[in-house]
C-alpha cells in the first residue's frame, strides 16, 4: 500500500514542477534534447520521453532533472533497479534540493522492503527535511521513519509465533481469506475465490481425532445457495453461535452503493434469504469487512462514507429494541486516522478491537492493531507486533473466543507460491494477557412436558454489576443456543417464551470451564407448575432483599403484567440449620419480602400470596453444604 502512496505523491509533486524544472547548466544541444523529451513526457509518451532523457545523459552525465525524470518513468514501468540507479545518481548530485525528496523517500521505502530499517530512519529523515514543513508529505515521510524505528525494535523482540497452514483440505482454492469461527471453535467459515474470479463464501467442521489423533477440519462447503451467486460474496462475520451471518456483497440490483452489507439467519439447517441492511448502514459508498459482536447485536465494518476522519474508516451499528439496525458511528479518531482504517474485529468478549492499519507506525502496509474498549472509550491503539504484523499487509485476523488460538490469511509466504492461505498460530502469552478470554453457554430449550424443542429469547444479566449483557434467542427447529460469557462472571439466565414460565438459572465462570451445558426445560403456564427464582439473594439468617435480587423480581414483575389473569403463591424454604419455629418464620419473612417487592411494581395484592414452608420441603438431603443450598430458595407456583 505504501508503493500505491508513494506513486501517487511522486507523479503529483513532479507533475506540478514540469513545467518549472530547468537545468540551467545543460548545454544547447542537451537543452534541446531535454525539452522535447520533457513535451514527449507530457504527453504521456513514456517510451519516446525515455530515449530522449537518456540521450541528454548521453551528452549530460551529471544532469540532476534528468536522472529524476528517467527515475519517474521506470517507476511507472516498474524498473525498480532503474529507478534505484536515476535516484541515487540524482541524490549524489543534490542531496539538499527539495526535488530530491521524493528520490529519498522511495530509496527509504526499497530499504524498508527488504528489511533494512535503520537505513531506511535516515533516508525518510533526510526526506522529511526536504519536503515542506507540515505538508502532507512531510507527515507521511515522519510516519514513515517512525515505522523504521518500530520496526527495528520490534525484529529485535520477536514474538514467538508458530504459525501452521490450515492444511490442503481447507486452502482448497487459489486464495482464501477473512476466517471466522463459532464461539465453540467447531465451524469455520471463509471466503473463497475460485478459478473464474467467483468470490464465494465456505464453511468447514472441526473432527475430533479419534485414539489419541488431533482434530482436523473436514473438506468445505459453499454454505447455502441462498447466500452464494454468480456475483462476489466477499468478507462475512457470524454471531458467536453461528446462527446469524453479515457479509459483503457488491453491485447488486438492490444495493445503495458500490459494495454493501446482507444479513442472513439460519434456522435449523437453512440460511434465510439475505437481506440488504438498509441505507442506514449502506450509503452510496463502499461499505464491508464486517464483525459483529458475540450476540449479534453490534455490528463493526470499514467504509470510505461521508463524515469521517479519513479515506476508509471503522464504523459502528447497532440493533435497537425494534430490532432495526440504527445510524452507524465512526469511532473517531482515538481509532481512525487520515489514512486507511479497515478490516475491524471485536473479539467475543465484546471489549477487545482488533484492525488493521496503514496510517500509524508498523511493519509497513497494513498492520494489525488492537485497543481495548473502557467504558464507553477506546484505549491507545498498539502494534500487536512481529512476525505477526510483517513488511506486506496483514488483515483479516480472528481470535478465538478463548484467546488462546488466532487464524488470519497470509500471502507472503513461500510455500504458498503467492496464493492466500488460511494459517492459525498460538496467541503468544504477552497478547492473551490483553484478551479476556470467554467460555459459553450451549444447550437446548424445550417443552418440559412434550419435549418439543422451543424457540424462546434468553437474556444473559451480570449479576456483579446488573446489567444485561447479551440477548440471544434459541432456534426454532432444534432449539439450540450458544451463548458468550466473560470469564470470572456471575450470570443470571432468563428464558422466555409466551404461554411458558420463565426459567432462571445462576451460574459463575472460572478460567477452567469452556463450556457450560444448559439444557433448559420450559413449564407450559398451568395451574400448580413451579419454578424456583434462582437469583434471589439473602444474607445468611436475613430476610432484607440483597439489590442483587433485584433483575430477577423485576423479570417476575413483567411476567406477571404480561399475564393479568393469573395468580401466585411465593414460596419460602430454608435448610435444616437452626430450629423448625425460626426457619418457619425466615422463610414466610422472605416470601413477603418478595411479595412486597411486586406490589411496589405494580402487581396487585391479591394476585400474590406469600408462604413459609421452612425447613418441611427439601429438595435434596439436607447432608452437605450443596445440598442445603438447592433447599435454601423461593419459588413461585400458579395457583
Amino acid at each position: 500500500m505504501h508503493r500505491v502512496i508513494l506513486f501517487c505523491f511522486t507523479l503529483g509533486l513532479l507533475l506540478s514542477q514540469s513545467a518549472s524544472a530547468q537545468d540551467v547548466t545543460l548545454s544547447r544541444s542537451a537543452r534541446q534534447v531535454y525539452d522535447r523529451a520533457q513535451k514527449a513526457w507530457q504527453d504521456r509518451k513514456l517510451a519516446e520521453a525515455t530515449e530522449l532523457f537518456e540521450k541528454v545523459l548521453e551528452i549530460e552525465p551529471n544532469s540532476f532533472d534528468t536522472h529524476l525524470r528517467l527515475a519517474q518513468i521506470y517507476e511507472l514501468q516498474r524498473k525498480t533497479d532503474l529507478v534505484r540507479m536515476h535516484y541515487y545518481k540524482a541524490i549524489s548530485l543534490k542531496p539538499a534540493a527539495p526535488q530530491s525528496a521524493p528520490a529519498f523517500q522511495w530509496i527509504g521505502r526499497d530499504h524498508f522492503t527488504v528489511q533494512r530499517y535503520d537505513s531506511a530512519q535516515i533516508y525518510f529523515e533526510k526526506a522529511m527535511a526536504l519536503f515542506p514543513a507540515k505538508s502532507s508529505l512531510a507527515r507521511l515521510a515522519e510516519r514513515l521513519a517512525a515505522s523504521s524505528r518500530f520496526a527495528q525494535q520490534a525484529v529485535k523482540n520477536p514474538l514467538p509465533i508458530d504459525k501452521r497452514s490450515l492444511g490442503d483440505t481447507v486452502n482448497f482454492l487459489g486464495s482464501q481469506y477473512f476466517p471466522v469461527l463459532t464461539a465453540d471453535d467447531e465451524t469455520l467459515i471463509f471466503t473463497g475465490l475460485t478459478e473464474n474470479r467467483d468470490e464465494n463464501i465456505y464453511f468447514t467442521r472441526r473432527v475430533k481425532g479419534g485414539g489419541g489423533a488431533a482434530d482436523y477440519w473436514d473438506v468445505p462447503e459453499e454454505i447455502s445457495k441462498a447466500i452464494n451467486t454468480p456475483n462476489n460474496e466477499g468478507t462475512c462475520t457470524v454471531s458467536a453461535d453461528g446462527r446469524t451471518l453479515v457479509f459483503t456483497a457488491c453491485n447488486r440490483a438492490d444495493g445503495h452503493g458500490s459494495c454493501d452489507l446482507y444479513i442472513s439467519h439460519k434456522v435449523g439447517k437453512e440460511w434465510s434469504q439475505p437481506a440488504n441492511l438498509g441505507q442506514l448502514v449502506n450509503s452510496r459508498d463502499w461499505e464491508s469487512q464486517p464483525s459483529l459482536s458475540a450476540d449479534g447485536h453490534t455490528l463493526y465494518f470499514a467504509s470510505d462514507r461521508k463524515g469521517g476522519v479519513g479515506k476508509r474508516d471503522i464504523w459502528v451499528t447497532r440493533l435497537d429494541e425494534k430490532n432495526q439496525w440504527n445510524a452507524p458511528k465512526n469511532l473517531g479518531q482515538a481509532i481512525n486516522t487520515a489514512d486507511d482504517e479497515n478490516a475491524p474485529f471485536i473479539h467475543a468478549n465484546g471489549r477487545t478491537l482488533f484492525y488493521s492499519s496503514n496510517g500509524l507506525p508498523g511493519m509497513g502496509g497494513f498492520d494489525i492493531f488492537v485497543t481495548q474498549k473502557m467504558d464507553t472509550l477506546w484505549t491507545v491503539p498498539a502494534n500487536i507486533g512481529y512476525p505477526i504484523n510483517t513488511v506486506s499487509d496483514q488483515v483479516g485476523l480472528f481470535i478465538a473466543s478463548s484467546g488462546e488460538r488466532a487464524y488470519y490469511t497470509d500471502d507472503n509466504t513461500e510455500k504458498g507460491g503467492g496464493r492466500s492461505l488460511l494459517y492459525t498460530f498460538r496467541v503468544p502469552e504477552s497478547l492473551q494477557k490483553i484478551i479476556t478470554p470467554t467460555s459459553h453457554a450451549k444447550g437446548k430449550v424445550f417443552d418440559k412436558k412434550t419435549g418439543t424443542m422451543l424457540s424462546s429469547e434468553i437474556d444473559l444479566f451480570d449479576l456483579k454489576t446488573q446489567t444485561k449483557v447479551g440477548s440471544f434467542t434459541s432456534d426454532a427447529q432444534n432449539g439450540s443456543f450458544l451463548a458468550v460469557l466473560n470469564s470470572g462472571g456471575e450470570y443470571a439466565f432468563y428464558v422466555s417464551k409466551p404461554g411458558y414460565l420463565f426459567k432462571s438459572l445462576s451460574f459463575s465462570v472460572d478460567d477452567q470451564r469452556s463450556f457450560v451445558d444448559l439444557d433448559i426445560p420450559l413449564e407450559a403456564i398451568e395451574k400448580d407448575r413451579i419454578e424456583v427464582l434462582n437469583n434471589i439473594f439473602f444474607k445468611t439468617g436475613e430476610y432484607i432483599l440483597d439489590d442483587k435480587s433485584k433483575v430477577e423480581l423485576d423479570k417476575l414483575t413483567d411476567f406477571l403484567h404480561k399475564n393479568k389473569t393469573i395468580k401466585i403463591e411465593i414460596s419460602g424454604h430454608t435448610d435444616d440449620v437452626g430450629s423448625d419455629t425460626e426457619n418457619m418464620a425466615l422463610s414466610q419473612r422472605r416470601a413477603q419480602a418478595v411479595q412486597y417487592y411486586l406490589q411496589q411494581s405494580g402487581i396487585a395484592a391479591d394476585r400474590i400470596l406469600a408462604k413459609g414452608y421452612g425447613e418441611t420441603a427439601p429438595t435434596a438431603p439436607n447432608d452437605s453444604e450443596e445440598n442445603r443450598q438447592k433447599n435454601r430458595r423461593i419459588e413461585w407456583r400458579i395457583l
